[in-house]
Parts: C-alpha cells; structure tokens; sequence
C-alpha cells in the first residue's frame, strides 16, 4: 500500500511540475517573439538615426542593454525554453552545463552592472555635466567603467566556473544542471550573492532615489536656469524608467538572497527557484519596450507613424464615404 502511495505521490508532483513547465513556457514564448520585434524595430531606427542615437554618450548604456537583452532573449532564453518545454537539459553533457550557467550569469551580471554604472554615471552627468567635454575624463569616467562593466561577469564566472578546481554533479533535468559547483565554497558561495547580486541591487536603488533627491533639491534652488532643470528632469526620468524595471525583478530575488546567506538558509527556497529565478528574463523582454519609451528621438518617430496612420485611416473612410453617397445619385 505504501508503495502505491509513493508512486501516486511520485507520479501527482512530476505531473505538477511539468504543468508549471508548461506554464512558464507559454507565457515566456509569445514574450519574446514581441521583445525580438521590438528590438529589430529600435536597432533599425537606430541605424538610420545614429547621430542622433548613438553620439550622446547618455544613450550608451541603452546601446549596451538593448544589445545583451538582444542576444539573452534570441539565444539563452531559447535554452531555457527547450528545457521547460522537454524537462530536461540538452545536449545533457558536461561541457553544456558548464557553458549553459557561465553564459546565464554572465548576460544577466553584464546588464546588471551596466546598469549600476548608468545609475551612478548620470550623477557626473547631471551634476558635473562639463566632465564628458574633456576627452580624458570622458574616456577615464565613461568608456572605461563601461568597459569594465561589461567584461567583469564573464571573466568572473569564466574563473568561477571553468578554472576554479571542483567537481560539478549535474542533474539533467534540473534548470541549468543545478548550481555550478563553486558555490559549495561558502566563502565563494556569499562572495558570489554579495558582490555580483545583493550589492548591485540595492546600489541601484540608493543611486537613483539620491539622484530624485539631488534634482529636487537643485530644481527649487536654481529656478532660473529652467531649461537645465527641464533637461535634468528629462535624464532623470529617462533612468528611472529603465532602472525601475530592474528593481522590480531584482530586488526579490536580492532580498531573499540576503536572509537566506545570513538569516535562514531554506527561506522561501522554493518561491526563489519556482518563480524570482524566472522573473530575472522578464527584464531582458520587457527592456525594448522601455528603452523605446525612453529614447525621446524613437518617440516622436512612433508617435508621428501613429499620426499618419491614423490621419490615412481618416482619409480612406472620408473617401469611402463620399463614394457611397455618390453611387445612389449616379443610379438615379
């Protein structure tokens, strides 16, 4: 009887599980079939308006997390798919897993620095706005940390997960093969949550709720100059929407990681691997919609294409119209 009971159980939770999957999947899909048009139609304009996209250096960060989210969601992301649509990791070898986890963490580290280096850069820019006007300080405090902020996860992870001597025992039907076996270190473990996710996050927040502050604070003491002040506020909003959306889906999981590495190891475990996990592809989906919105420049084309549309739309009723109430005349 208890082995019936076991099996039942066995056979209820695998049949769960894979209705999760299932669910995941389809939400995840249609998602990212709308951030890849997204994406081709904001590289598109961009190509076609690059003096006015790419040169001001206040829209390099945007370059740097249109093109990781670009390539997260048309290649990682796909991986992940395959999993959640099979059960199981494949190819299910070793060197995959190996690949699979330092291209996850690598992508979502690159965007998660780029944009702590925005958050702290548009402080410099707003407020020290003759710094980017010297070409050493524009290439000592713009391209160099952008640089770094790039190329520090991967290198990072490349340590991590392919020099760092441990052995990995993958579970093929687990997302990502489980964990890489480094965090069996606890020091390496902790580093890895603090550095690379707990104090990236919450940094984003303190940067831009100092920078809400310090614009108000300048706005109500310097009135005159109204339009610095309305430039300001413009860069200031332009951030917040897209750092916003990395708090939204970041924070959870950087929080739950912060009580589980020093407060209760099993807090809320499944709920961070079942769901936050997940929430993490959200921003790489949903950024070209918001990097669209923040690019007054891609704006005023969306909104002028809407005014044509609409305005030949109009056109075509009104002519149709006039056609239908001429046809009964002509038969008289």
């Amino acid at each position: 009887m208890s082995v019936n009971n076991t099996l039942t159980n066995t056979s209820t939770s695998e049949a769960v599980v894979a209705n999760n999957r299932s669910i995941k999947l389809a939400i995840l899909l249609p998602c990212q079939v709308l951030s890849i048009i997204c994406s081709l139609f904001v590289f598109t304009n961009i190509v076609y308006r690059s003096s006015k996209l790419i040169k001001p250096i206040g829209n390099h960060f945007i370059l740097a997390l249109l093109m990781t989210s670009f390539v997260q969601v048309t290649t990682e992301l796909s991986m992940v798919e395959n999993y959640l649509d099979t059960g199981v990791v494949r190819p299910s070898t070793y060197g995959y897993c190996l690949f699979f986890n330092w291209y996850e963490f690598s992508l979502n580290g690159i965007s998660l620095f780029v944009m702590l280096w925005a958050s702290i850069e548009r402080h410099i820019m707003i407020f020290s706005q003759a710094t980017f006007q010297i070409h050493w300080k524009r290439i000592a405090f713009h391209y160099i940390p952008l640089s770094i902020a790039i190329l520090y996860t991967p290198l990072c992870y490349a340590c991590l997960i392919y020099i760092h001597s441990c052995f990995n025992n993958w579970n093929y039907n687990e997302l990502l093969c489980t964990a890489p076996c480094f965090y069996q270190n606890k020091i390496l473990g902790i580093g890895d949550w603090l550095v690379n996710i707990i104090i990236p996050a919450f940094a984003i927040a303190f940067a831009n709720l100092l920078l809400i502050i310090r614009v108000i604070y300048r706005s109500t003491g310097i009135r005159h100059n109204a339009e610095r002040t309305k430039k300001n506020r413009k860069m200031t909003i332009q951030l917040l929407a897209i750092s916003s959306l990395f708090l939204v889906f970041w924070l959870p999981i950087a929080v739950t990681g912060l009580i589980q590495q020093f407060f209760s190891p099993t807090f809320l475990i499944d709920v961070q691997f079942n769901i936050f996990f997940y929430l993490i592809y959200f921003i790489q989906l949903f950024l070209p919609f918001v990097c669209l919105i923040s690019l007054p420049e891609l704006k005023k084309v969306i909104i002028l294409k809407i005014r044509r549309w609409t305005h030949r739309n109009m056109v075509g009723d009104t002519t149709a119209l006039q056609v239908a109430s001429v046809v009964p005349t002509l038969l008289n």
